[in-house]
């Protein structure tokens, strides 16, 4: 168990629990990850839900990298001891934090994070927001209420501030990233905080490799906030 945390009422409690192992070749560390997720207490069955989907996420990646990824850092080892070069152990990461718990909703923020040897980190960030009671997401609709979908307004308010930021050098996006915002936008995986709704674009969507995830906020409107 890493850590605790608690909205204001004291009706959710998230307690983070923490695994991390070195994997090893003939005694050489080869792979080393570290994984955190989230356990809900006493919030019933809709809480149960949401903590298995977790435990079915933490399983995934242990799996990820206890079977593809080490075999394949054992692979480059053996590479570079027949080469008589250097070899740096392969890493992972899954960790995540609270950004909203209040009224019945919980909202994370999730990033994970590899690193091949000393190659580039590839990186994933994303956003859970749960009705808690229920056990189920909440909908971009719960925050951006009114007729229709609200993907195309998002996506054009995200245009928007993308290109006041590129030209204010905040950020560095490819030449063809307005369509990728509206291909890629993140309508179900999103995080809610205090400031607003947190979309994260996949690496390599809009923007070049180095920039990781491209973080987009935008604020909730005045009567969708007081409901949420």
């Amino acid at each position: 168990m890493l850590k605790k945390s608690s909205g204001a009422d004291g009706t959710t409690e998230v307690a983070w629990q923490e695994e991390r192992r070195t994997m090893t070749l003939e005694g050489e560390p080869v792979l080393e990850y570290s994984l955190y997720w989230p356990e809900l207490r006493q919030t019933g069955w809709g809480g149960r839900w949401i903590n298995q989907y977790y435990r079915c996420l933490a399983r995934s990646w242990r799996l990820r990298w206890q079977r593809e990824i080490y075999w394949k850092a054992c692979l480059e080892l053996a590479e570079r001891r027949a080469a008589s070069r250097p070899f740096t152990p392969w890493t992972g990461r899954l960790a995540g934090e609270v950004t909203l718990n209040r009224d019945g909703i919980l909202s994370l923020r999730l990033e994970g994070e590899e690193v091949r040897g000393d190659g580039k980190p590839c990186r994933v960030q994303w956003g859970d927001t749960w009705k808690v009671r229920e056990g189920a997401p909440c909908t971009l609709r719960d925050f951006f209420p009114g007729k229709g979908r609200p993907n195309r307004r998002l996506a054009a308010e995200i245009s928007e501030q993308g290109r006041t930021r590129r030209a204010a050098g905040d950020c560095f996006l490819d030449q063809d990233w307005e369509r990728g915002v509206k291909r890629f936008l993140p309508e179900r995986e999103f995080c809610v905080t205090p400031e607003g709704v947190e979309f994260a674009f996949p690496q390599c969507t809009i923007a070049p490799a180095a920039e990781g995830n491209p973080v987009f906020l935008l604020p909730v409107p005045g009567e969708a906030r007081e409901q949420s």
